[in-house]
């Protein structure tokens, strides 16, 4: 789609773009896709030539038209929702303003506003994790598959990082019932929210995080992978898929498991899936696992 499409904003919002555009760019070009951050800088200057104002010296509450195709626009709302998440806790009012930006543009555009691309689903995949003492594992995106990264113990050893969760999900990271053994774990990556299922599952919850599929130096990847692992433990594979556009882009994802008061036989249902970003959600609590971690016991 290469017809343009008007959006009136302040010129403290088309700062703001202009500042994310730019940052963005920079640092696909250290460590990322040269292509993807040759595109950053076309919208970069297309967003400076399809202004109905050009002065930086105007004041910044003036309101301007911008004029942008509806990738670019999608573009824009992408990385304003992964700023927005990532900014939240340290500058909750910076957060704000980006997700309010976010909102208008795809308010905006409606209908002309592309569907996020979802990365090679559906797949599905069963493996197992070890867990240790800690009582957890991380989810992560890596590129490729020759790049093992093992998810570090920093900062989690002391049980202050547990009040931040919600008994099953802090952040990227599950918590397991089992502290010295394996969990079976089931990894979907789908086209969109499945239907929801609570039996026969224990706990369940809903967070949204931004996986990153291009983190080191070099040629960018064709493919990323799921990972899990085990604080300072080997990650395991659980899913390769195909990098989507922008390279790093919000993805919503839903936490199933069954057994963990056991401590044995613990089962997890891992669903992942494309999705702009939303509160999360714990949909289902009853084992005393969930119950005991929420209130920051480890």
């Amino acid at each position: 789609m290469n017809d343009l499409y008007p959006m009136d904003v302040s010129l403290k919002d088309r700062h703001r773009l202009v500042g994310q555009l730019d940052n963005s760019s920079q640092s696909l070009r250290e460590g990322g896709d040269p292509a993807e951050a040759d595109e950053y800088s076309a919208i970069f200057y297309e967003l400076w030539e399809h202004t109905s104002h050009r002065t930086i010296e105007l004041p910044e509450e003036t309101t301007v038209t911008v004029a942008l195709t509806p990738d670019h626009w999608f573009l824009l709302a992408e990385l304003l929702d992964v700023s927005a998440f990532q900014r939240a806790g340290r500058d909750p009012q910076d957060a704000t303003l980006a997700r309010s930006l976010r909102d208008r543009i795809r308010e905006g555009l409606g209908d002309h506003l592309p569907a996020p691309p979802q990365p090679s689903a559906p797949q599905h995949h069963t493996t197992s994790v070890h867990i240790d003492e800690l009582g957890c594992y991380a989810l992560f995106a890596a590129p490729g598959t020759d790049h093992p990264f093992p998810v570090s113990a920093y900062r989690l050893d002391d049980n202050a990082w547990l009040d931040e969760g919600n008994g099953l999900a802090i952040r990227s990271h599950i918590l397991t019932g089992t502290r010295n053994g394996a969990v079976d774990l089931t990894a979907e990556l789908l086209d969109g929210p499945p239907p929801l299922e609570t039996d026969p599952w224990d706990d369940i919850a809903e967070y949204s995080w931004p996986f990153h599929t291009i983190d080191v130096p070099g040629p960018p990847p064709t493919t990323g992978t799921l990972r899990a692992a085990a604080p300072g433990h080997q990650a395991v594979t659980m899913i390769e898929f195909d990098r989507v556009w922008p390279s790093t882009c919000m993805y919503r994802t839903r936490v199933s498991v069954q057994g963990r008061d056991a401590g044995t036989d613990e089962q997890h249902l891992v669903q992942l899936w494309r999705a702009p970003s939303a509160p999360e959600k714990l949909i289902k609590a009853t084992d005393l696992t969930g119950h005991r971690r929420h209130a920051g016991k480890p």
